[in-house]
């Protein structure tokens, strides 16, 4: 019966989203080279020190004048650190997270929620919360998505001027973490929550992968099949980085039905991390499990070195 439950909440969000209307876009493949999201980066701009929207030049911007984004959320208690918090797809307002906001900023850390691009007030004029993010555009969808893994390397480096600096993401935000996690700005603690960890899968086998293949019909373009998904993916599998030094928190709905479970576990496997494996689907791990938040704070107050 939980099965049911939970994978069917994830069919009946991506139902939901079927039903919303989306424009025609042509399938274009990227090159299946290592990500260009590593190395120095540019001098990292002067911390918030205050509550609120923040801005700066984003490192790499792909749209002219976008800037990275920050909303800080003050800590709650006695200074522990910064978190840089990574949303997921598609959210619209801070407030949808806040749940991970509120718990974080209780365990004494300030919070930096990053805005990725094409995401909020970062939305390109006219469009939704994150649909010009994930495109089938794959060379464009790379370029953005380098571009917030940098900004969270960005946002790290800032934090750790400050003191001990933490890193959660959340699904897509996860993906974008992964990453960050094997950069030499490793921070004191990571958590990956429902990652989107084997984007094939998620393409080849899921009503979002059945919907893009619909749109690039509709665009009069051809849509690939499971291999050549596979191969121009290839970049986007967190497995092919250097396993992280710091602390992990890997969390997995085993009924998940929008990241699907199998990516997450075998990247656990890669990494020799243990994943906490929640009997709940995407979204239900992401918003409505409290097992889950309370091993989140249990892990984020783990000892200080």
């Amino acid at each position: 019966m939980q099965r049911v439950w939970h994978a069917g909440l994830d069919r009946f969000a991506m139902w939901m989203e079927d039903r919303v209307r989306h424009a025609a876009q042509a399938y274009r493949p990227c090159r299946p080279e290592p990500l260009d999201c590593f190395g120095a980066l540019p001098a990292a701009p002067e911390a918030p020190v205050a509550e609120g929207p923040w801005s700066a030049p984003s490192p790499r911007p792909v749209r002219a004048a976008d800037r990275m984004t920050l909303h800080v959320f003050p800590r709650r208690g006695p200074f522990r650190g910064t978190v840089v918090l990574v949303p997921p797809w598609k959210t619209e307002r801070p407030s949808l997270v806040e749940r991970y906001t509120d718990l974080l900023s209780e365990t004494g850390h300030d919070v930096w929620l990053l805005v990725p691009p094409e995401h909020m007030a970062r939305a390109s004029p006219g469009a939704r919360s994150g649909h010009g993010f994930a495109t089938l555009d794959l060379s464009r969808f790379r370029a953005l998505f380098e571009q917030l893994v940098l900004e969270i390397r960005t946002a790290l480096a800032m934090a750790a001027r400050r003191g001990r600096a933490g890193l959660v993401g959340l699904s897509v935000g996860a993906l974008a973490a992964s990453f960050a996690l094997a950069a030499e700005e490793a921070p004191a603690f990571g958590a990956l929550i429902a990652p989107p960890a084997d984007l094939a899968a998620v393409l080849g086998t899921t009503r979002i992968g059945r919907r893009y293949g619909r749109l690039a019909a509709e665009a009069g373009s051809r849509w690939p099949d499971f291999a050549e998904l596979r191969r121009v993916l290839a970049p986007f599998d967190p497995r092919r980085t250097v396993p992280p030094r710091s602390p992990l928190f890997l969390a997995v709905g085993r009924y998940d039905r929008i990241a699907l479970p199998d990516g997450a576990l075998a990247l656990g496997r890669a990494w020799d991390v243990e994943p906490r494996v929640y009997a709940r689907g995407h979204l239900s791990l992401l918003f409505l499990c409290r097992a889950m938040l309370e091993d989140l704070r249990r892990f984020v107050l783990g000892p200080v070195p």
